[in-house]
């Protein structure tokens, strides 16, 4: 007898439940004639972003590929030519190949990126009739010409009262997070110095340009 009176008390609860949602119809939202709004961390579709004059921020240093753990990128960088450059770097990714049907949208190559290039979309349409077409080039992952950078870090650094869209300069942020973890603990704080490797100083850039026209 208990068993039967459980039984129809949760069906009142799922029938009380369906009722009131039927009558206010908060909840159903017209697919895919009306899309609902994703919260500004929606974590889908990989994008790579780009400098705010057009040129590409990946540097092919290969972090994002080394870190995932599905496998689901593979890039080949290339030299950068000064008189045509792709990127600000010494090198840019020729090649630069995502698989969605691989990626466990993890986040850990948005994390690992030294220059903020990867951000996770709410682009989350990725259903299709093939697996090729899972498999995204740079023509379809970097945003358009004119789309502003913003952040994508979500690690520890980031502060919620800091969202202001622009994405962070690395070196110096870490610095002055060490600086105030040093300020607190009273301890020796750790030195920091920003590497030149594949990005170039002011200046240096089209003093290089030159000379590889005069020569």
């Amino acid at each position: 007898m208990k068993g039967i009176f459980a039984l129809f008390k949760g069906l009142w609860i799922t029938l009380k439940h369906n009722i009131k949602n039927v009558a206010h119809n908060t909840f159903t939202v017209q697919y895919p004639d009306e899309k609902r709004d994703l919260p500004p961390r929606a974590r889908w579709a990989l994008r790579l972003q780009r400098h705010e004059d057009g040129l590409e921020r990946c540097i092919a240093c290969q972090l994002c590929a080394a870190i995932c753990p599905s496998e689901a990128i593979y890039i080949e960088g290339g030299e950068n030519p000064l008189n045509n450059p792709v990127s600000k770097g010494e090198r840019y990714a020729a090649v630069w190949m995502w698989d969605a049907a691989r990626c466990i949208y993890c986040g850990f190559c948005v994390e690992a990126c030294p220059d903020e290039v990867i951000i996770m979309s709410d682009v989350y349409e990725l259903a299709t009739d093939s697996r090729e077409k899972l498999i995204w080039d740079k023509d379809k992952l970097f945003v358009p010409v004119g789309v502003k950078p913003k952040q994508a870090w979500m690690g520890y650094y980031r502060r919620a009262d800091e969202l202001d869209g622009k994405p962070l300069q690395f070196p110096a942020r870490l610095h002055e997070k060490e600086m105030e973890y040093a300020k607190q603990k009273g301890v020796e704080p750790k030195k920091f110095e920003e590497k030149k490797q594949f990005m170039f100083l002011e200046g240096e850039y089209e003093e290089l340009i030159k000379k590889e026209i005069k020569t």
